[in-house]
């Protein structure tokens, strides 16, 4: 983890990328709008990971990872500046729907000057016939990188085309793809380097021979007059690091540029549209990469698209079936019927007509329909898109043109002029129908400026041929931009010049423009600012019917200001924060504005958290005063009040600069102790000083460089075996604020009792049916088939169906002891049985008898429970050593082999000594389990499994924090 991934980090990124947050109390800011992302931090020790096809299908097909709208509201795209537009960044640059390219630059692609060197033979590096992306890899006389893949036999030019053509489309788009070649050779360009290897189909490797070369050639297309053609994908120079995929929900972990929730990213929601337009039937998370690279002398991560093998018509070694882009891989509503319909009902794409073009595959227009084309599984920022998303998509869709769409098509150099006029024809039928699906869902105007006193635009659907000339009406308010209240001027009008009284609008203010069609719940509101002599358009909002958008933070006005009766300490490490946000912002807030300002989760976070800094003294061994943990701040960061869009570890916290000796004043205070470092929540801040005593207490979570610290109030989880059922607080529950919180942990802090209420007001609950479908919204799941109940003490010899049996005789069937015949003798807990901040360790008949209580209060709780589906949820292991096992209960439970090192913290080992001289990681001894209880406040519970004389043994369970 790297020291650099600080609050101010997020708090920036935050600003920048996400939608405004309630503590901003302003829509707009002086700099907007803005159109490159702030420069990225640097990006230290990033973490390589591999993603599994098999693993990312059954998760999307039988799951919804990722954050999804709640029941009441959506949530806005991020990555977006206030027109709505994504930023450049390292994520997508604005290319051919911002200033046109030559067709030249659009066949050109992301570059054409490093093709492979003819001039000496090919080193063949790698050889993979085998698996998802068979290729080879090799390097030039140049010791250029390039990795070979070829068309299958009975399709020439099918793949490569694929792969040459969508490639251009997406960088043209504004996406990041790697550089590709077509290329022709015989044999005997390519030769076995010595130092080569051959992957074998179980992924071992042995020693290149030339034999290895020719058998895979063997399996591939040849032209008889060029010989082989292949796409040579370039592995660039500038790529210093290539860390593997990316996943299409949640954040990196360890990239502090990285903020914004991937399903939200406007730029992936967009790709939905893109997908459907170049057939990209497959994509998925496994079609991306992360790659370290240096511009300024500074690393940090771009985020990459690959493999167009599998976009058109083609599958990569196949044609395309017709199901591909009409229909989910597993589909059992389809599956049911087609099988009730006995081949009398059939959907319109499966009578679809494809010209014989082997070239093309699979590729038509005729029954493509853009919204209800799908990849191959369900992706979280698909899911997610908006009629504004759609829209944005759409528009970059219609910057191509007949003939732009044709000179990229050229470059897959189709030797049949038919199959490659098929192509352009489809793209240009594909473009159409997503143009007159998409920008018809909101009024689509663009080019939105002041010109000689008007307001212009372009109507895209009248542009587009969609609709004729329609009549508008423009309603102008004045915005006030810290309020974001608009007070009407005058009555709507049909003229779009600038009423007369704005020429008295003085500088920094705001106006605004809704913009009417023929269907009012559309509208286009354009906010404008007083700059100079002029107004300039600085925001754009769109509206459409039955939009809503979820509430950010859930709040209350009380009233009055708290920050009266703040403690001068309080009130000093305040200040300098709200002279920050004025220097920031151009403002000239005093400071008790600011903070009456903020959103109460921000302002009852920071009375909070600081109330109980200062009521913390710190000693060392011998008793001797530390001063309190408050002395500890050097500065305030940011306050994290509750917002959508965020994980608990992100929430309801101080973000803070510490003083130069506090994390030695923390390793020496008695109240305070080390646990084990936290690489899983706590996001850049792993090293996690808890406080001795009982709950609530204190934790700091501080950087590895000591200079700064997350710190929360932590309301654990309860002890066990209560905290199976009545876990640790969720981020839709403030662990400040939450329950009754107040009544079980009133003797921490003297005052801290109910001091919320009494200050604040009645604060709403906050785990409502919505609030909590807002972090956790799943789809309805088909349950999982139980095999027979197999008698006590069967030989099992899976892992998997040892777990299932386990899970299945204590959640379904009831049946605790019978359950507890897998328990280890020797088995270990790592539990809090006291309540109070430390784990104790448990052994033998003492871990037996508590995990017992807490199954039999699940038991109680869950009632009768048909199947594992209705009682669990599956949680995905964190540690990228993990090896995740493919298993028919896996939308039920992960299940993953784990390395010893990994499996020594369930054994209570929370130290790190010693670790470090392993040879490497250590595998096949211990698997591990993780699922959640279906129960509000349902703990993650983890198993450790290992084999005792040949039966599979539960040998250390523990419940983990959300």
């Amino acid at each position: 983890m790297s020291s650099i991934r600080s609050f101010l980090i997020v708090a920036i990124g935050l600003l920048v990328l996400s939608p405004a947050s309630p503590s901003s109390a302003q829509k707009f800011y002086p700099d907007d709008p803005l159109v490159e992302e702030p420069p990225p931090f640097p990006t230290l020790d990033p973490e390589t990971r591999a993603l599994s096809d098999v693993l990312e299908f059954f998760t999307h097909t039988m799951g919804a990872p990722g954050e999804r709208h709640p029941e009441r509201g959506v949530i806005p795209a991020g990555g977006v500046n206030t027109l709505g537009e994504v930023l450049d960044g390292p994520w997508y640059v604005n290319r051919h729907g911002r200033v046109r390219m030559t067709q030249e630059e659009l066949r050109r692609g992301p570059g054409n000057e490093t093709p492979p060197s003819m001039d000496a033979a090919w080193q063949a590096l790698t050889v993979k016939p085998y698996g998802v992306r068979p290729g080879i890899l090799m390097a030039d006389s140049k010791r250029e990188l390039y990795l070979l893949r070829f068309d299958p036999p009975d399709n020439l030019e099918m793949a490569t085309g694929a792969e040459m053509v969508a490639s251009r489309f997406f960088h043209a788009l504004g996406y990041f793809v790697p550089e590709n070649y077509l290329v022709y050779f015989e044999r005997d360009q390519l030769v076995a380097d010595a130092s080569g290897e051959a992957v074998s189909p179980m992924g071992k490797k042995r020693d290149l021979v030339e034999e290895d070369i020719d058998n895979f050639l063997r399996n591939w297309a040849r032209d008889p007059d060029r010989g082989y053609r292949a796409v040579a994908t370039h592995l660039s120079d500038e790529w210093q690091g290539l860390l593997g995929p990316y996943q299409v929900y949640g954040v990196r972990s360890d990239d502090p540029n990285d903020i914004v929730p991937h399903e939200h990213r406007r730029d992936l929601r967009g790709l939905s549209v893109f997908s459907a337009w170049l057939n990209h039937s497959y994509m998925s998370a496994t079609n991306t990469l992360d790659v370290v690279v240096r511009e300024n002398d500074v690393p940090f991560i771009r985020h990459y698209l690959i493999d167009f093998t599998i976009t058109l018509g083609s599958a990569g070694e196949r044609a395309k079936d017709a199901r591909e882009g009409n229909e989910l891989a597993y589909n059992r509503g389809s599956t049911f019927k087609n099988i009730a319909g006995m081949g009398i009902w059939s959907p319109r794409w499966m009578r679809a007509r494809y010209p014989k073009y082997p070239s093309v595959g699979h590729f038509e227009y005729n029954t493509f329909e853009p919204e209800r084309w799908i990849t191959n599984y369900e992706l979280a920022p698909f899911a997610n898109r908006l009629p504004d998303d759609t829209f944005w998509a759409a528009k970059q869709v219609t910057a191509f043109t007949d003939e732009d769409i044709a000179a990229i098509v050229s470059t897959g150099e189709y030797s049949n002029p038919e199959a490659e006029a098929w192509i352009v024809k489809c793209l240009i039928e594909r473009r159409d129908k997503i143009v007159k699906t998409y920008l018809p869902e909101v009024l689509p105007l663009d080019s939105i400026k002041i010109e000689n006193d008007e307001l212009t635009f372009d109507d895209l659907a009248v542009r587009n041929g969609l609709t004729s000339s329609r009549t508008y009406s423009v309603h102008w308010s004045a915005f006030d931009n810290e309020a974001e209240t608009h007070r009407q001027i005058g009555i709507p009008r049909t003229s779009f010049e600038l009423p007369p009284i704005l020429e008295k609008t003085e500088q920094g203010q705001y106006v605004a423009a809704r913009i009417v069609g023929d269907d009012p719940p559309k509208s286009t509101t354009v906010f404008l600012r007083k700059n100079g002599a002029d107004l300039e358009v600085v925001g754009i909002d769109r509206g459409w019917e039955g939009k809503l958008l979820a509430n950010a933070s859930i709040d209350i006005d009380i009233g009055t200001s708290r920050y009266v009766d703040l403690e001068p300490k309080q009130k000093d490490l305040f200040e300098p924060y709200a002279a920050d946000y004025n220097e920031r912002t151009g403002r000239d807030l005093d400071t008790q504005e600011y903070f009456d300002s903020l959103a109460i989760s921000e302002r009852t976070t920071f009375d909070a958290v600081t109330h109980a800094l200062m009521g913390s003294n710190l000693t060392d061994e011998a008793g001797n005063s530390l001063g309190t943990a408050f002395d500890l701040i050097a500065g305030l960061d940011r306050i994290a009040g509750q917002y959508y869009g965020r994980s608990g570890d992100q929430q309801f916290r101080l973000y803070v600069n510490l003083v130069p000796e506090a994390r030695e004043t923390l390793e020496k205070s008695r109240e305070f102790f080390l646990g084990h470092e936290n690489t899983v929540y706590h996001v850049g801040f792993p090293a996690s000083f808890r406080q001795e005593g009982k709950v609530p207490n204190i934790q700091f979570s501080v950087s590895e460089d000591d200079s700064k610290a997350d710190i929360d109030v932590d309301y654990r989880s309860s002890k066990m075996p209560q905290a199976m059922w009545n876990g640790h607080l969720t981020s839709a529950n403030s662990d400040v604020r939450a329950g009754d919180n107040h009544q079980r942990h009133n003797v921490r802090w003297g005052g801290f009792v109910d001091w919320w209420r009494g200050i604040f007001g009645k604060v709403p609950e906050h785990e409502s049916k919505g609030q909590r479908a807002l972090i956790y919204q799943e789809l309805p799941e088909a349950p999982t088939p139980l095999p027979p109940d197999r008698s006590r003490g069967a030989q099992i010899t899976e892992v998997q169906e040892a777990v299932q049996e386990f899970l299945t005789d204590w959640l379904v069937r009831g049946k605790v002891d019978e359950a507890l015949a897998f328990m280890s003798e020797s088995a270990l807990a790592c539990v809090d049985t006291d309540d109070d901040a430390r784990d104790e360790m448990l052994r033998g008949d003492q871990a037996r008898e508590l995990l017992r209580e807490g199954m039999e209060g699940i038991v109680d709780r869950l009632g009768d429970r048909d199947n594992l589906t209705e009682a669990i949820d599956v949680v995905l292991t964190w540690d990228p050593t993990d090896r995740p096992i493919v298993h028919p209960f896996q939308e039920d439970f992960s299940l993953f082999e784990m390395t010893d090192e990994e499996a020594s913290l369930y054994l209570c080992d929370r130290t790190e000594t010693g670790r470090e001289a392993a040879p490497g990681p250590q595998y096949g001894t211990y698997y591990g389990a993780l699922f959640r209880f279906k129960l509000d406040g349902g703990a993650v519970l983890g198993l450790l499994w290992a084999q005792e004389n040949g039966n599979w043994r539960l040998v250390s369970y523990e419940v983990f924090e959300q």
